[in-house]
């Protein structure tokens, strides 16, 4: 009788102790189950809000390929930063070099324009930009040839450049010399000279609404 009892007892230790591990087996994957969900792993919650300044999106060798930000960094080429005449937000993409290739920014005031580039490794290569109180452009370019679309206060336009140099201008000029643009260059004629202001200039208008605008002082 006593030996029967002893054999009860010792299965029932043994029950005893698969039903402890089991459980303790279980309570691991639990806790393993929370842990992962909460680091993203497996990641089921919903979040309302997310507020931060910049996020920096890397590819598998650390290279920056993407960044959303509120004050976007300079733009570098060749190592060095170039400034992007304001403060812009918004998304920059980078190529596989780490090269800044095309950017949906807004810029800070004064002029507040929203703008979407395209670049090659060295220079944008397209632009579709807006202004806060209307107007748009779109302008695209290779080397010292390009195309823009614009419309604004002067009227819409059609304008060609080859080798830097005016090649079509549609509508003609009315009054070039009253235009927007025309007050801009004389506004910058303290800092440039007229030969730099009219290189400029065929770049947007007709050679002869240039040449116009710069012929009158004031």
């Amino acid at each position: 009788m006593t030996d029967d009892v002893g054999a009860r007892l010792a299965v029932l230790e043994r029950r005893w102790r698969l039903l402890v591990g089991v459980q303790f087996a279980l309570a691991v994957a639990l806790v393993a189950a929370l842990v992962a969900g909460s680091t993203g792993a497996h990641l089921t919650a919903q979040s309302d809000r997310l507020t931060l300044s910049e996020l920096t999106v890397v590819d598998a060798k650390g290279t920056v390929r993407a960044r959303i930000g509120g004050e976007l960094p300079d733009a570098v080429i060749d190592g060095k930063p170039v400034p992007r005449g304001g403060r812009a937000a918004g998304v920059l993409l980078y190529d596989d070099t780490g090269a800044e290739r095309s950017g949906y920014v807004t810029f800070a005031s004064p002029n507040r324009n929203v703008m979407l580039t395209l670049d090659n490794d060295r220079k944008q290569t397209a632009l579709f930009a807006a202004g806060p109180e209307g107007g748009s452009a779109l302008r695209l370019w290779y080397q010292d040839n390009a195309v823009e679309l614009n419309v604004g206060k002067d009227g819409p336009t059609i304008h060609a450049t080859q080798d830097k140099r005016a090649a079509f201008h549609q509508p003609p000029v009315r009054n070039p010399e009253n235009t927007e643009m025309c007050q801009e260059l004389r506004q910058a004629r303290a800092k440039m000279s007229d030969a730099q202001l009219l290189e400029i200039c065929v770049n947007r208008s007709s050679e002869a609404a240039c040449r116009a605008c710069l012929a009158a002082k004031k």
